[in-house]
């Protein structure tokens, strides 16, 4: 799947740049899109093979169309300037992408975002107005401790509807959070595949990083409405933490009760009958 994620992006990207203004004859070079400098916080891993920028057509995105990548950048720096052509369009989130050594790429693994105010949980948006605009300034912060590596460890349970669907309903994404109270940043969040609307009990399972989670939530993305508090459509917080303790670590019974209908959520307080082991 990962294999395919790469060159979906390719082609998607190669689309965009390829777009012509049908009242201008021959194919003219792209030279609009974005700029700006990314520095990075932290340590590089060892491990690390690639770093890029992203860009996203929807956030969360609901498919790998929905991504495009940019070219690869130079690691083991303090900072890098970076620019990504693209015509005319919108973009609802532009990050930053790690990549492990022997690994596929996956867009999820973000280390950084482009925010552009003090709101850390909606990334900003980038909007490109038409073929002459490079855009300056589109600089991110990435913080190399949020690098993912690949492991077999995961966050699993049943998740369960209360009330009706809204027509505009795209998906679920579940995430789960280490910080010690409510997340303050999309770094401080894991994100799930996203999941199709319309089920009444589903399974999920997040891929997650050794550590411990105090917060699991499922997001409810609806059609031209932004990320936010108002997505959160159920959660399942612990007290003491849930405890993923090694890469092949698997703590089930997460369960949670997610309203789709009205602005009610539904909390559980503390982790019970939890189940870890290897698939």
């Amino acid at each position: 799947m990962k294999k395919v994620i790469m060159l979906i992006s390719l082609l998607s990207l190669l689309i965009l740049r390829c777009e012509l203004d049908p009242t201008e004859p021959g194919l003219e070079p792209v030279v609009s899109g974005f700029s700006g400098t990314i520095r990075f916080k932290g340590t590089w891993p060892p491990s690390t093979d690639q770093v890029i920028v992203a860009a996203a057509l929807k956030f969360p995105p609901a498919a790998i169309t929905d991504v495009i990548l940019g070219e690869a950048l130079p690691t083991f720096q303090d900072s890098v300037n970076y620019v990504f052509y693209l015509p005319p369009t919108s973009l609802q989130a532009v990050g930053v992408v790690w990549k492990q050594q022997g690994q596929e790429w996956d867009p999820t693994n973000i280390i950084g975002y482009y925010f552009p105010t003090s709101n850390h949980l909606s990334p900003g948006k980038v909007e490109i107005p038409d073929r002459k605009t490079m855009l300056r300034k589109i600089d991110i912060e990435a913080d190399l401790s949020k690098a993912k590596r690949k492991v077999e460890s995961t966050i699993e349970g049943m998740l369960r509807v209360q009330g009706k669907w809204p027509a505009t309903a795209q998906s679920v994404v579940m995430v789960a959070s280490t910080a010690a109270f409510f997340p303050t940043s999309l770094l401080d969040l894991q994100f799930g595949m996203p999941i199709a609307p319309g089920f009444d009990s589903t399974y999920y399972r997040i891929n997650v990083q050794p550590g411990t989670y105090r917060l699991i939530a499922a997001l409810l993305i609806k059609k031209d409405e932004s990320i936010g508090f108002n997505s959160i459509a159920g959660t399942y917080y612990s007290m003491n933490g849930i405890k993923v303790t090694t890469d092949t670590t698997h703590v089930r019974n997460i369960n949670i009760l997610m309203a789709v209908s009205g602005g009610e959520m539904y909390n559980r307080l503390q982790v019970e009958k939890l189940q870890v082991g290897k698939l």
